[in-house]
């Protein structure tokens, strides 16, 4: 049922509620509801191997130092590294609902290879009041743990930017994400954990793009492969398809862009005032028809 049928009943539902009515949907729309209901279909199948290694690195400055008065200076960095280890089998499929668009996605594989999470301080410094004024408590570098665990993978459809729910859909199929998730760690997270790079930019700008150097299990990122579903679709066996993508930037706004084959690794940017973050990443992803 589309969403303007939806907004119908449901206002329908409330005059009558007003009025003290009862609500009895005609056969038009009780057959609509019955074909909502109806089990989705499965246009399009195929057995596909994903082969992903990369890494997520932030770095923060801490500077609150003036003389003769209490401050800490450091440079907190936090590293994300993850692979499968081999090909990974998935299942991609073009799952219709009646009234709805397809929903391409592979499901997320079983978890495998490593995902390693660490964090480091560099450049420890303090400063603190000048004599005669009896100087405070040095503070300490924040705590750092490595935390470990194992990797699944998934391609998904991206999601349209807000305003564009009426662009067509490419001739290539839907633009496809990867999407990263480490499952298992410890629970001891210390003091300097990772955090969200927060806005991730893209060339082609799919909306549901997540970078991520946290210490929490899931979602650790989804950002775009440059692959299309079609292409996906028309794999043969002995086809292989090989993307790098590579962020780099702001913690606030960093950019993702994707080449085919090998990428360069992006250098990491200049931290010059207290709170500067800048993130680098570098993600391979292989896929294949399964044999």
């Amino acid at each position: 049922m589309s969403s303007g049928s939806h907004a119908v009943l449901a206002l329908s539902a409330s005059v009558a509620a007003t009025l003290g009515l009862a609500l009895v949907p005609s056969a038009a729309m009780a057959d609509a509801g019955a074909a909502a209901m109806k089990a989705p279909k499965f246009l399009q199948v195929a057995k596909l191997d994903l082969d992903v290694a990369g890494y997520v690195e932030t770095r923060q400055l801490t500077d609150t130092t003036s003389r003769c008065s209490p401050g800490v200076t450091y440079t907190q960095t936090n590293r994300y590294t993850f692979e499968t280890s081999k090909y990974v089998r998935t299942r991609l499929t073009n799952t219709v609902f009646p009234g709805m668009d397809g929903v391409i996605t592979t499901g997320f594989s079983r978890a495998v290879g490593s995902a390693n999470i660490t964090g480091g301080i560099t450049g420890f410094g303090t400063t603190n009041y000048c004599a005669p004024i009896a100087p405070d408590p040095e503070p300490v570098p924040p705590t750092c743990v490595k935390i470990k665990g194992k990797t699944s993978v998934a391609l998904t459809s991206a999601v349209k930017s807000e305003g564009n729910e009426d662009d067509p859909v490419p001739l290539g199929g839907n633009p496809m994400m990867l999407s990263v998730i480490r499952s298992g760690g410890a629970q001891d997270f210390g003091s300097c954990s990772g955090g969200n790079a927060g806005i991730v930019e893209l060339f082609g700008t799919p909306s549901n793009a997540h970078i991520s150097t946290s210490w929490y299990p899931g979602v650790s990122l989804s950002l775009p492969t440059g692959l299309a579903s079609v292409k996906l679709f028309n794999l043969k066996r002995r086809d292989r398809l090989r993307r790098s993508i590579v962020v780099a930037g702001p913690c606030n706004l960093a950019r993702a862009s994707t080449k085919s084959g090998s990428a360069g690794i992006p250098a990491p940017g200049a931290l010059n005032a207290d709170g500067d973050c800048w993130i680098t990443a570098k993600i391979v992803l292989s896929v294949r028809r399964s044999r």
